[in-house]
């Protein structure tokens, strides 16, 4: 176990091939496929009645899901791409939290308000893919990939807290129950922060990457618990 430091990345060969980090693919690549799946329940759902909600939720596991298939691969093939082979998923993970904010704009209860908040939710996005851009033309940040990564963690924190935490509390007590289960979200995705701040390593086969993957799979399965519910409770009321 190590805490402070990174184990050093883990190196094989496939094809000929010089790979890294395979315990990290596997992981993104998981996270990846649970999304896939997840997709296509939301698909089927909308097939008794599409509508915003559940069309942005759709729309969050597709860029959620192809943001982790894409860095699973920046993982894979790091020694290729370097850098460039990682930024495809950032851009891609700015979209995820983008869609849960508008499907819980979507049920917010004071229609006046929807069309504020959606424009406010797509100038953050505009800006946040305006400043990971600047970051990555205008800095090297080769000797520190992660740094990358900062927007995009930020454009989480600022849409699923509030979405998550704040509007999923409120909706607990305006609409259904089952709402609770992103507020539980919201605390599995602060948790799998912590070994990713602190550097948490158990082995170097079950890095922090891994238990934040490990994590977030379970969010996956709580957001659409979610969803689901709040559909069933739409066609009974």
């Amino acid at each position: 176990m190590q805490i402070g430091t990174d184990f050093p990345k883990i190196e094989f060969q496939l094809f000929g091939l010089d790979l890294l980090e395979p315990n990290g693919f596997i992981g993104n690549f998981l996270i990846f496929l649970l999304s896939m799946y997840f997709y296509f329940k939301v698909k089927k759902i909308e097939q008794q009645g599409s509508n915003d909600f559940l069309k942005n939720w759709r729309l969050f596991y597709l860029f959620f899901g192809f943001s982790f298939f894409l860095g699973g691969f920046g993982h894979l093939l790091y020694n290729y791409f370097q850098v460039a082979g990682k930024i495809p998923s950032w851009f891609f993970s700015l979209f995820a939290p983008y869609y849960i904010e508008n499907a819980m704009i979507s049920i917010y209860p004071n229609e006046k308000r929807k069309p504020l908040y959606r424009k406010i939710s797509l100038l953050k996005l505009v800006i946040l893919i305006a400043a990971e851009a600047i970051l990555l033309i205008n800095m090297d940040i080769s000797h520190k990939p992660e740094i990358g990564l900062i927007i995009p963690s930020l454009a989480s924190v600022l849409g699923l807290v509030l979405c998550l935490g704040v509007l999923g509390i409120y909706y607990k007590t305006k609409i259904h129950d089952s709402f609770i289960n992103l507020w539980y979200a919201m605390l599995l995705l602060f948790f799998s922060l912590l070994p990713q701040i602190f550097k948490f390593n158990i082995h170097p086969y079950w890095d922090r990457n891994d238990l934040s993957h490990f994590l977030l799979l379970f969010t996956l399965v709580l957001y659409y618990q979610a969803v689901k519910k709040h559909h069933e409770f739409e066609l009974t009321h």
